[in-house]
């Protein structure tokens, strides 16, 4: 019932734990499309060579270029329009679905396409280690129905031809004229996270939080902001990392 579509570029290069990741989506959805845009290492080999293993996942190779300011949202995009379950769930490759948790996301998926709108948005915690280290619970990524695309919202659009990055980012979940889906939003106070009871997407790829944020900081946010007409950011980040080391194995084994 439930594809799961996500964008891949430089893999190895960026040290994406991708099998884990593959293994999880692949016990947790119908179908997996995967977008490759063209690498600096042997990302489509890697992945290619797990379609042996998953008879569910499902990769398709794009070109876009590098300088183009809207390449996440039109690689996501490309994953997606290829999907063929009546739900979609769009994640990234850093970022794992908790597979005791699938039950509930069927549920929800079932109830989307009885429900009068478009997309539900779903919780998130960004876990960097375990139940005591989070940043933030927020609704955030989109379970939505077939019809709509990834990009920037038409009013963010400049008359130059830029995007406002202050008002859209290039993979918002717009409808064929550009316009901002809405979605319903479940949302609680918690105070314990161990009790939640609704579906919730874990960060996970990137324990250490200082390579997130770096990554980002490094490669989209910069690339975003120039290639949109903008300036890079000047800030440095600031932050005590030593409260947030752990491998990946004893993250794994807490969830």
């Amino acid at each position: 019932m439930i594809s799961i579509y996500t964008s891949a570029f430089n893999l190895l290069k960026n040290k994406f734990d991708y099998k884990f990741t593959i293994n999880q989506f692949a016990e947790f959805a119908t179908e997996i499309v995967v977008c490759i845009n063209t690498s600096d290492d042997n990302t489509l080999e890697a992945i290619l060579e797990l379609k042996s293993i998953y008879n569910n996942l499902y990769v398709i190779e794009s070109h876009f270029d590098y300088d183009d300011p809207l390449l996440d949202g039109k690689i996501k995009n490309t994953a997606l329009q290829a999907t063929t379950m009546p739900v979609k769930l769009g994640l990234d490759m850093d970022e794992y679905v908790p597979l005791w948790q699938k039950n509930m996301w069927d549920h929800l998926a079932k109830q989307l396409l009885e429900d009068n709108c478009e997309t539900y948005m779903i919780p998130s915690i960004n876990l960097y280690k375990d139940w005591d280290h989070y940043f933030s619970i927020t609704p955030k990524w989109y379970l939505h129905k077939r019809g709509l695309f990834r990009g920037p919202v038409n009013f963010a659009r400049k008359p130059n031809g830029t995007i406002d990055t202050s008002r859209s980012d290039s993979c918002e979940l717009i409808d064929v004229y550009g316009n901002l889906v809405m979605a319903k939003t479940s949302t609680t106070n918690i105070n314990d996270l161990r009790t939640l009871s609704y579906p919730y997407v874990i960060h996970t790829g990137y324990l250490s939080l200082e390579n997130r944020l770096l990554r980002n900081s490094n490669f989209w946010q910069k690339h975003w902001l120039v290639e949109s007409g903008g300036e890079p950011p000047l800030h440095k980040i600031h932050t005590d990392m030593s409260d947030f080391t752990e491998t990946t194995e004893a993250h794994r084994l807490k969830l």
